[in-house]
């Protein structure tokens, strides 16, 4: 006869199977949770690098050398790409290149990291379009020069034929003018000068005069009496000045 008595499980076979079970478990929601966080760390640091992105202002480097472009750019946190605008020429020395043109242009506001694309010329093509620029700039001033010396010549010669033409002109009135003048009168013959008046007769000379004294002298009126005059006498001028009976 068969013994079918049931042996009851030892208290260690259940504390194996009940940790067996809890290992088990752990190893189900770990794999759970590690593939969710799997699935959110590229979101969440695709939003945090959105956060912490900074702003830069793009400065102006137009006009400068390359190489000095580059390194302002760079120092801001832009990276920079240049290209040769005229030949498409592979740049090797960037202080042999000028910056023309810069996208995004001056005063833009961007992420850094962000590319600036800089258009360049190289030193020789800017040269020779300077060269080009004077050639032309000097053709014209010569030309406009010509062009003004040429007018003053044609105005000089207009002046000189209009002077001529206006002295022609006088002369013909002139010799016209001639031509209608009446002949000058015959002179009129002096009339005869005058015939001068005949000299008057001489006058008489006066008959000679003696005052025998002093009181004949005053009584003729003829006091005092010069030297040299009618009726003077060494007897009238006692004193001898030249003037008789002048006491």
């Amino acid at each position: 006869m068969k013994n079918n008595l049931h042996v009851p499980a030892s208290p260690q076979g259940k504390l194996k199977s009940t940790l067996a079970l809890v290992v088990l478990t752990g190893l189900l929601l770990t794999g759970c949770g590690g593939a969710k966080q799997t699935a959110t760390e590229p979101a969440a640091a695709a939003t945090a690098v959105s956060t912490t992105l900074e702003k830069a202002t793009v400065p102006g480097v137009v006009g400068t050398l390359l190489d000095k472009a580059t390194e302002r750019l760079e120092d801001l946190g832009f990276e920079v790409e240049a290209v040769d605008i005229v030949d498409g020429k592979s740049i090797v020395v960037q202080k042999n290149w000028q910056v023309v043109t810069q996208d995004p242009t001056e005063g833009a506001t961007v992420d850094k990291g962000s590319v600036v694309k800089l258009g360049v010329k190289s030193l020789e093509v800017l040269a020779a379009e300077k060269a080009a620029v004077e050639k032309v700039a000097a053709d014209k001033a010569a030309a406009e020069a010509a062009a003004a010396a040429k007018a003053a010549a044609e105005k000089a010669a207009e002046e000189q034929a209009a002077a001529a033409q206006a002295a022609a002109e006088q002369a013909a009135r002139d010799a016209a003018a001639r031509q209608v003048q009446p002949a000058p009168a015959a002179p009129v013959p002096a009339a005869p000068a005058p015939a001068a008046p005949a000299p008057a007769p001489a006058a008489p000379a006066p008959a000679a005069v003696y005052y025998a004294n002093c009181t004949a002298a005053r009584a003729a009126g003829a006091a005092p009496v010069y030297a040299g005059t009618p009726g003077y006498g060494k007897h009238l001028d006692r004193d001898g000045d030249g003037i008789g009976c002048d006491k």
